[in-house]
């Protein structure tokens, strides 16, 4: 993963064609659009800091998807404040 080699044309490569569907996925956790937006940038810095720990495989969509989702323990983004 080029992400994980400090790729920031990677990271907006993959921006371009994840947003949307991880915008769809945050928006009903957040109260407006401007918080699910935010979620997503935070999804995005999180994925910049732990694509070094990602295996590569045929699951890297689940991955980022798993990302988004956070975990409610941790507060994690994607999580309603």
């Amino acid at each position: 993963m080029l992400i994980a080699h400090g790729s920031t044309k990677a990271l907006a490569e993959l921006y371009d064609l994840v947003a949307p569907l991880l915008l769809a996925l945050l928006r009903p956790r957040h109260s407006t659009v401007e918080q699910a937006k935010d979620a997503l940038v935070g999804v995005f810095a999180q994925i910049w800091r732990t694509a070094p720990a990602y295996s590569t495989g045929p699951y890297a969509l689940d991955w980022i998807i798993d990302q988004a989702q956070g975990d409610s323990r941790t507060g994690a983004p994607g999580r309603a404040a």
